[in-house]
C-alpha cells in the first residue's frame, strides 16, 4: 500500500514538474492590439474595494469584484516598454491610458521585475509584480504583494485573444 501511495504521489508531482503556465485562449468581437507592439494582454477578477482604493475609484457599497483587461505596448524594434490601455470596472466609459516603465524589486525582494503604470495624476502610479511571463500580481504602494479574499485574487493573467469570427 505505501508503495502504491509513493507511485501515485510521485506521478503527481512529474505531472506538476511538467506543467507550464500558459495564456488561455480567448474569443473577442472587440477590437484589441496585435503584433510585435504588444508585450501582452492580461486579464483578472480582483476584490473591489481594496483595488479602489489603491486606484483613488470611488465605487458602491455593492461593489465585491472587479474585472480587467490591461494591455502593455512596447517599441517593437528595442521592445522597451511604451504606454499600456486598461479597461475595467473602474474605466468603462474611458479606458485608463499611460506610460509605463519596468522598475526593480519590491518590499521584499530587491530584485523583483516590477511593471510601473502611470497615469496623468501621480496619486494614481501603481505597480505589478512579474511573476513570469504570464503572470501579474498587483502591489500596493510599498510595493507589497496585495492578498485577496475566498472569492477573488489580485492576479492578471496573459490571454492570447482571437478576433470572433461568424
Amino acid at each position: 500500500m505505501k508503495k502504491l501511495l509513493f507511485l501515485f504521489l510521485l506521478g503527481m508531482v512529474s505531472t506538476e514538474a511538467g506543467a507550464q503556465n500558459v495564456p488561455s485562449s480567448i474569443t473577442s468581437t472587440r477590437a484589441f492590439a496585435t503584433g510585435a507592439g504588444v508585450l501582452g494582454i492580461f486579464e483578472g477578477r480582483c476584490p473591489c474595494r481594496e483595488l479602489a482604493t489603491l486606484l483613488k475609484a470611488s465605487v458602491s457599497a455593492e461593489c465585491f469584484k472587479t474585472k480587467w483587461s490591461l494591455t502593455l505596448l512596447q517599441d517593437p524594434q528595442t521592445r522597451r516598454p511604451t504606454t499600456y490601455e486598461l479597461d475595467g470596472s473602474f474605466y468603462r466609459a474611458n479606458r485608463r491610458k499611460g506610460n509605463w516603465a519596468i522598475v526593480q524589486g519590491t518590499k521584499n525582494d530587491p530584485n523583483a521585475v516590477v511593471y510601473q503604470l502611470e497615469s496623468d495624476n501621480p496619486d494614481e502610479t501603481f505597480y505589478l509584480l512579474k511573476g513570469d511571463d504570464n503572470v501579474l500580481f498587483f502591489l500596493d504602494k510599498n510595493k507589497s504583494l496585495l492578498v485577496g479574499n475566498e472569492l477573488f485574487s489580485y492576479t492578471l493573467n496573459r490571454v492570447e485573444r482571437k478576433a470572433k469570427t461568424d
